[in-house]
């Protein structure tokens, strides 16, 4: 057996969003380019504060991100994906 890199997946926005994957994130990296902060959840649980001119670097599986924001805000967001599907995540 042998470990490869994730598969790359990147989202752009500038509203509330929430990207579904089909299969298990291994990090997940924000970019938040605007001058306001924004808010991100992974599958549904807490928020995290992602301030603003900032790129916040998560090391996370999920298979659900959510963006919140309270006005128009620029952001990315770019997964690195693995091969387990995301019905495998308990």
């Amino acid at each position: 057996a042998y470990q490869v890199s994730g598969y790359p997946q990147v989202n752009n926005g500038t509203a509330n969003q929430t990207i579904n994957y089909d299969y298990v994130t291994s990090q997940v990296v924000i970019s938040n380019v605007s001058g306001n902060n924004i808010s991100a959840s992974f599958d549904g649980s807490g928020y995290f504060t992602i301030p603003s001119q900032s790129i916040s670097s998560f090391r996370i599986k999920c298979k659900q991100v959510d963006i919140g924001t309270s006005a128009p805000s620029a952001y990315s967001v770019c997964v690195a994906l693995t091969t387990i599907d995301e019905s495998e995540l308990l």
